[in-house]
């Protein structure tokens, strides 16, 4: 099997998910045959990110993706970036992962999504929360059953990190929100999806100097009578889930969600930043 050749945009490669998408791509899931072979970035920061992992350091955003098979849009903490990195990868036509969520408005989200109709580019976006182990065992767990109250924990700034608790609640509750409400304080965000068909689910996102240790990310379904819980722990396990699917999607142009939920993912973080400010008021999306 031919490997796939990815070329990779970003801000500074010196984070997080380069590392941790790189490691696991040349690790335990060496055999899927994909390989980042160029790179570029904006703004460097720290040591060469390239030199250091013996990957090609492009020169322009064209030339790290010039004769690639996929492409990974990544910028994880600045996810402002993603329009303008995605206005040079989606003509390529070919399968983008867009690290995170897709935009931080929701009309540059819908930007995005018309970009990549525009070309037929394949896209997937989301938070690797979303296929976290213990959410897989969860749903595993109730089935098909009928939720109608859940509630979702989990840490950070609600602009940046909230999307990490809301991907998991999408997954199990669908992306159909009808209208938002945050009835939190600036650094504990409480915020209701309200479904309009008596289902809603409240996320509990909070930001500290402790937060990893006092927040973790938790799911709790009710189901019936009973209550149905879990916490998040195997964080090695969601990167691992994240970068198994996105092999999967560069390999058969098949994301694993619809390009629906990740627009749904943006309107939910806008709305509820825009029911903060407006002094916790419902928020139509």
């Amino acid at each position: 099997m031919a490997k796939i050749k990815v070329g990779v945009l970003d801000n500074h490669l010196n984070n997080w998910h380069a590392d941790t998408f790189l490691n696991l791509l040349r690790g335990p899931l060496a055999d899927r045959e994909i390989e980042i072979t160029a790179a570029y970035e904006s703004d460097p920061v720290g040591e060469d990110w390239c030199a250091k992992n013996g990957i090609k350091r492009a020169a322009t955003p064209e030339e790290a993706l010039d004769g690639m098979d996929a492409i990974m849009v990544l910028s994880p903490d600045n996810i402002e970036d993603h329009l303008a990195q995605c206005k040079v990868a989606l003509p390529y036509g070919k399968p983008t992962l867009v690290d995170k969520f897709l935009a931080p408005t929701l009309t540059e989200a819908k930007e995005i999504a018309s970009l990549a109709n525009q070309y037929k580019t394949p896209i997937f976006s989301s938070s690797s929360l979303r296929f976290a182990v213990e959410l897989d065992s969860l749903i595993s767990e109730i089935g098909d059953a009928n939720i109608t109250e859940s509630r979702f924990t989990g840490m950070g700034r609600w602009e940046i990190y909230g999307v990490h608790t809301l991907c998991m609640a999408l997954r199990v509750m669908g992306p159909n929100v009808l209208r938002v409400i945050d009835t939190g304080t600036d650094t504990a965000h409480t915020v209701t999806l309200d479904y309009g068909n008596g289902s809603r689910c409240v996320l509990d996102v909070r930001s500290a100097e402790d937060q990893y240790a006092e927040f973790p990310w938790s799911i709790a379904v009710r189901v019936g009578d009973k209550y149905h819980q879990r916490t998040v722990h195997d964080h090695d396990g969601f990167y691992l889930n994240l970068m198994r699917q996105t092999a999967d999607f560069f390999s058969t142009d098949n994301s694993p969600i619809a390009i629906s939920e990740s627009i749904a993912t943006v309107a939910v973080i806008e709305a509820g930043l825009k029911s903060y400010n407006l002094g916790s008021e419902w928020v139509s999306i």
